[in-house]
């Protein structure tokens, strides 16, 4: 009987922890909040935040920029570049041309977010084209202010792994125990 209600126990602390890591793992949310900040040097800055809690996506983001002039020239879709220093900011390597232009900005991943926003880029804030691929060295971001960063903004989260991990050594201990009550029991006196 006892090995019976040691199972039943580990079995719902095993699933207790499961649950509770799947519950942090959507914490932010399911989608993302995406604001075209501005234009540096002809090249769309984009903030793209969790909706659920507004903090900045700082994991890896699948999005791209399409932009539509006043005269109906499109451009696009560029794919977003990370900006460096700055968690959830994102450029593209390509600039615009001068002129007025319709900004749609567009995640797939981790979540779905779309923004649509109007720029007008000057002439003089065009950069020339460089003879080494834009991508490696993304331009900077116009000046802004900087949020306030908590603690939890400094990087990905490892909850989710240490939970894991720490179910699957739970599990492992309470099979372990099993085996050895099981052995116990089935060995001749």
């Amino acid at each position: 009987m006892p090995d019976r209600r040691f199972t039943a126990v580990t079995t719902a602390l095993t699933g207790l922890l499961l649950l509770g890591s799947a519950a942090t793992a959507h914490a932010h949310g399911d989608t993302i909040r995406l604001t075209v900040t501005g234009v540096s040097a002809g090249h769309p800055v984009t903030k793209a935040t969790w909706e659920e809690d507004g903090h900045p996506v700082d994991e890896k983001v699948a999005g791209t920029l399409t932009a539509t002039s006043a005269d109906g020239t499109s451009v696009g879709p560029w794919r977003f570049v990370p900006v460096a220093g700055e968690p959830g900011t994102f450029t593209t390597a390509e600039a615009l041309p001068a002129g007025r232009w319709t900004i749609t900005a567009q995640t797939a991943f981790p979540a779905l977010g779309r923004a649509e926003s109007q720029a007008v880029v000057a002439p003089a804030s065009v950069a020339p084209s460089p003879a080494a691929p834009a991508a490696a060295t993304p331009p900077a971001a116009t000046p802004r202010a900087a949020a306030p960063r908590t603690e939890s903004d400094g990087g990905p989260s490892v909850g989710t792994p240490l939970a894991i991990g720490g179910a699957a050594l739970f599990v492992a201990i309470g099979g372990f125990a099993a085996f050895r009550v099981r052995r116990r029991r089935n060995r001749p006196s």
